[in-house]
């Protein structure tokens, strides 16, 4: 059985430049406003970033995040600017296997912080947070095959590279190819957790 995670205490990175943690309700707008400033590029690759996608799709986001974190089935995290207080990018521990220790991992970047390594920065923390503090022993990022920046992130963030899947995921009702990476304990220099 998996200890309660206090979610207002994980900041999981901090730097002087960025932090990593979950969003608070009242910061909606902020992670709205990332999203936005963004959506050309994550549309691109994610279903739920529409033209329509508007504040309360924030709030409803970060309301989910906080349900799903408390049942240990999600562990959301934002990308903290911390000189100006920016969201800059989104990581997320998802689609959680409790009975196989497993879950998967996926990241955004807002436009113009893109290329700096931020975003196989963020996916480092999580997945060290998701070894040694949820449980997992194995996380997999699937990236639609065309999605040379995101799989580029996996490799950086020291994932392998394991096969590409046919009709692994579905976007917009079309099945898709995709690139399965995963990370591992070992990965990262951890130890394997042991579950009795």
């Amino acid at each position: 059985m998996l200890r309660s995670l206090d979610r207002e205490r994980q900041i999981i990175h901090c730097d002087r430049a960025i932090e990593v943690r979950p969003l608070g309700l009242r910061e909606a707008p902020a992670l709205y406003d990332a999203v936005h400033q963004s959506r050309a590029a994550i549309s691109q690759w994610e279903a739920w970033c529409t033209p329509e996608y508007g504040l309360l799709d924030a709030k409803l986001f970060l309301q989910r995040s906080i349900e799903q974190w408390h049942v240990h089935a999600a562990y959301d995290f934002n990308i903290i600017d911390r000189s100006n207080g920016l969201v800059i990018g989104s990581v997320a521990i998802n689609q959680v296997s409790q009975l196989n220790q497993m879950a998967n991992l996926g990241y955004w970047v807002r436009e113009g912080y893109t290329g700096r390594g931020i975003a196989a920065l963020a996916a480092r923390a999580a997945a060290a947070f998701a070894f040694s503090r949820a449980g997992l022993t194995r996380l997999e990022i699937v990236a639609q095959a065309g999605n040379l920046r995101s799989q580029r992130v996996a490799e950086k963030a020291g994932a392998t590279l394991e096969c590409l899947a046919r009709n692994r995921l579905v976007f917009h009702g079309e099945p898709r190819d995709a690139k399965v990476f995963s990370l591992v304990p070992a990965d990262l220099g951890l130890l394997v957790p042991v579950h009795p």
